[in-house]
C-alpha cells in the first residue's frame, strides 16, 4: 500500500514532465551557445592553435580595398597566421608619402602597382619587403564608346591623339602613369623614339596646368559616354563602370604593342624587428586566401584578373584578347620624365620685365621693336590659363625715378583675378600697349635684373614655377649700376634651392649682349634666347612663354 506521503503515479507524471522539458530546453540553449562560442573562439583566434591574435593594419588602393576587406573578414584568424587584419582604402601616393615616417605607416600595403614600391624605396632609401608580388592584375586600356575604338599601333600614338585623351595626374595616379610607362617601354624596345615620348607628354602636362581640377575615373568615363572621345582607365574600372551604368556600354582596347599591367603586390611596411615577420606572415596568408575559390570569385566579380592575367569571364573588358605586358626596366627614365612633368604641370608665376629704352623705337617690319614685343606679349598672354600669375615691369635708366632703373607697371596676380572690374589679363594687355608712350633713355640692365629677381623671391609661391622673363635689345648702359660680376655673384649667393627663382632672358636683335644674357640666365639655372631677325620676335617670345619660362 502506498505510504501516506506517497503521490499517485498520474500525479507524479504531471509534476515530472515540465521538469524534463525545462532541462531539455536548457540543454538545447547550452548546445547552441557552446556552438556559437566555439565558432567565435575559432574565428577570432581564441583556439585552434592561436594562443593570441596580432592585429595589423592594411592600407589597400581604393580600387581593390572592398575585395581585400571581404576576404580578410571572411578568413579565420588562424588561417591568417593568428592575425586580424583591419583594411583601409587609401590612395597609393598617400601611403608612399607616409613611409618616410614609419610611425604613420600601415603594417601591410597593397598599392595598385609595383611602381609605387620602387618610388617608396627611393624615398626611404630602403627596399621594401614583399609578401606577394601580385594578388590581382588589371591592364590599362583605352575606353571609348561601343564600336568607336580607333586602332593604335602604339602608346605614343595614343599620347599624340589629335583629339586629346582624358587622363588623370601621372604624379599621383598609376592609371595615368601607365600610358607613359608603356610608351617608354616601347622606346626601350626600339619601337618608338624616346624624345618623341617626352615631347608628347608636354601638351598633356600643360593641359593639366590649364585644368587643375582632378577628375575621377568614373567622371572621365562618364564624359566619354556623354561626349565621345578617349579616356584612359583600367579594365577593372571600365568593367565596374559598365556594371553600374547599364546604358554606358563602353569598350576597352589596347594598342598593337600591348599595355602596362597593374599588379597589386603586398608590401610589408611594418618596421623591421618586432612584429615585422608576423606581419609578413599575415600578408602571405592573405595572398593565399585570395588564391582560394572565394578570393578568386571575389576578384573576378569586381573586374580583376588573376595574377596570371587570364581573361575575364563573360566577355567583359578586353574579352578573350590576350594581353601583352609592356614592362619598363629603366625606371630612372620614368622618374626623370615625371620630374619634367611636375615642372610642366605646375602653373606659371612670372614677372615680365620689358626693355623700354630708346633703341626699342627703331623701325622693325611695319612697326618698331617695341610694337613687335607688345604683339608678342599679347599673343603669349592668350596661351595662359586663368590660374597663371603674371606681373609687368618696364625698364631703361632712372625709369622709376632717380637711381631706379625699373618701374612697376602691374603687380603680379592671377590672370583671372578681378581688378576694378577688369580681369588681370585685360589690365596687362592695356598696360603693355601703353608702353610705347614711355620709350626712351639708356638700358639699365643689371640693377633691374637683380631687383626683379628679389621681387620674385619675395612673392615666391611653392605651388607655381616662379620666374623672371626679361627681354632687351641692348647691353647695360647705366654707369652707376652694379657690375656684371657683382650681379652674377649675388644671384648665385641669394638663390635658394628650396625656393628657386629662374631668370629667362630674351635678346632682341644682334644689338643685345647675348653673352651677358646667357651668363645671367645660367646663374639661376634658366635659359637665354636670342633672335637676330626682328620678324621672329613674336615667335621667340611666345615659344619661351609656352615652354613654361623656366627653361627646364
Amino acid at each position: 500500500m502506498p505510504g501516506r506521503h506517497s503521490v499517485p503515479i498520474e500525479v507524479r507524471r504531471q509534476h515530472r514532465q515540465p521538469r524534463v522539458f525545462k532541462w531539455a530546453a536548457l540543454a538545447v540553449v547550452a548546445i547552441v551557445l557552446i556552438g556559437l562560442g566555439i565558432f567565435a573562439f575559432t574565428k577570432f583566434g581564441g583556439g585552434s592553435g592561436c594562443d593570441s591574435v596580432d592585429e595589423f593594419s592594411v592600407a589597400a588602393d581604393a580600387t581593390i580595398a572592398p575585395v581585400i576587406t571581404k576576404i580578410a573578414d571572411d578568413t579565420s584568424a588562424e588561417d591568417l597566421g593568428c592575425a586580424k587584419l583591419t583594411v583601409e582604402a587609401k590612395p597609393s601616393a598617400e601611403v608612399a608619402a607616409t613611409l618616410t615616417s614609419p610611425e604613420g605607416a600601415p603594417a601591410l600595403w597593397i598599392p595598385d602597382s609595383s611602381l609605387w614600391t620602387v618610388r617608396a624605396a627611393k624615398l626611404t632609401g630602403t627596399l621594401l619587403d614583399v609578401a606577394s608580388q601580385s594578388v590581382a592584375t588589371t591592364p590599362d586600356v583605352i575606353a571609348t564608346r561601343k564600336d568607336d575604338a580607333p586602332l593604335f599601333n602604339n602608346w605614343l600614338e595614343v599620347l599624340n591623339s589629335p583629339g586629346g585623351i582624358r587622363i588623370g595626374d601621372p604624379l599621383t595616379d598609376t592609371v595615368a602613369d601607365a600610358p607613359i610607362v608603356a610608351a617608354l617601354a616601347e622606346a626601350e624596345q626600339g619601337k618608338v623614339d624616346r624624345n618623341a615620348v617626352t615631347a608628347a607628354v608636354v601638351p598633356i602636362a600643360q593641359a593639366q596646368q590649364a585644368n587643375p581640377q582632378r577628375k575621377s575615373a568614373d567622371e572621365r568615363l562618364g564624359e566619354v559616354v556623354r561626349d565621345g572621345g578617349l579616356a584612359i582607365s583600367t579594365e577593372q574600372q571600365l568593367v565596374e563602370y559598365n556594371a553600374q551604368n547599364a546604358s554606358a556600354n563602353l569598350q576597352a582596347s589596347v594598342p598593337l604593342t600591348g599595355t602596362f599591367v597593374l599588379n597589386y603586390p603586398i608590401a610589408v611596411t611594418e618596421p623591421s624587428g618586432g612584429n615585422h615577420s608576423d606581419a609578413k606572415d599575415a600578408g602571405i596568408k592573405l595572398a593565399e586566401a585570395l588564391e582560394g575559390d572565394a578570393g578568386r570569385r571575389a576578384l573576378s566579380e569586381a573586374g580583376f584578373r588573376l595574377p596570371n592575367m587570364s581573361p575575364l569571364s563573360g566577355d567583359r573588358g578586353l574579352g578573350d584578347e590576350q594581353v601583352v605586358p609592356l614592362n619598363l626596366t629603366d625606371t630612372e627614365a620614368m622618374a626623370n620624365l615625371l620630374r619634367q612633368y611636375a615642372v610642366l604641370a605646375l602653373p606659371s608665376k612670372f614677372l615680365a620685365v620689358l626693355d623700354v629704352s630708346g633703341s626699342m623705337n627703331i623701325a622693325a617690319g611695319t612697326g618698331t621693336r617695341m610694337s613687335l614685343m607688345i604683339q608678342a606679349m599679347e599673343a603669349g598672354l592668350m596661351r595662359f590659363p586663368d590660374n597663371a600669375q603674371i606681373g609687368l615691369w618696364a625698364f631703361s635708366i632712372d625709369k622709376g625715378g632717380p637711381g631706379q632703373d625699373w618701374r612697376a607697371i602691374v603687380p603680379t596676380r592671377q590672370l583671372g583675378e578681378n581688378v576694378d572690374g577688369k580681369l588681370q589679363k585685360q589690365v596687362l594687355l592695356e598696360e603693355a600697349r601703353g608702353l610705347t608712350a614711355i620709350v626712351g633713355g639708356g638700358t639699365g640692365l643689371y640693377d633691374t635684373t637683380l631687383a626683379a629677381f628679389r621681387e620674385a623671391q619675395k612673392n615666391y609661391d611653392p605651388k607655381y614655377v616662379n620666374s623672371v622673363v626679361l627681354a632687351t635689345d641692348g647691353a647695360n648702359e647705366d654707369s652707376n649700376s652694379i657690375s656684371l660680376q657683382t650681379l652674377l655673384d649675388t644671384l648665385k649667393n641669394e638663390q635658394d634651392p628650396a625656393r628657386p627663382v629662374i631668370i629667362v632672358t630674351i635678346g632682341i636683335t644682334q644689338d643685345a649682349d647675348a653673352r651677358v644674357l646667357e651668363q645671367i640666365s645660367a646663374a639661376t639655372g634658366g635659359k637665354s634666347y636670342t633672335t637676330t631677325n626682328v620678324a621672329d620676335i613674336p615667335n621667340v617670345i611666345v615659344d619661351v612663354l609656352q615652354a613654361r619660362t623656366a627653361g627646364r
